[in-house]
């Protein structure tokens, strides 16, 4: 099984960097970005199977970003990584309902790979 090619947007360079380097470890081929606008701009040259994606970030919200992807109609898997456990963006990331895993910060890496592995067979978290 190919592993799936990952793009990683978070705007925390250190943590963006950190788990860049993990993936790659495991045999991830990783692009890292630290904005939504940067992301859009990568996808827009390459192709990627699954998109992990901080949600607050300065500039376009992660919600943003994924409505931005989901627009497109690409067959993306599009994972939310956040430290905000609050009800507010819990609420709101439940009624977008365009991402398919969702995870929090710290991130278990574990869980991560579990659902990366999940990724890779096409499956989704419906």
């Amino acid at each position: 099984m190919t592993k799936p090619r990952l793009l990683l947007v978070d705007d925390d360079k250190d943590a963006l960097d950190g788990l860049i380097n993990i993936l790659r470890r495991d045999g991830y081929q990783v692009a890292g970005v630290l904005s939504g606008n940067e992301a859009l701009n990568f996808l827009s040259k390459k192709s990627f199977d699954v998109i992990i994606t901080d949600l607050n970030m300065p500039g376009m919200h992660g919600l943003t970003l994924i409505h931005e992807v989901r627009k497109r109609k690409e067959p993306i898997v599009v994972v939310v990584v956040t430290a905000n456990r609050s009800v507010k963006t819990v609420v709101n990331a439940e009624k977008s309902k365009e991402y398919d895993y969702y995870l929090t910060k710290p991130v278990n890496i574990e869980e991560l790979k579990s659902v990366l592995e999940k990724a890779g067979k096409g499956g989704k978290n419906e």
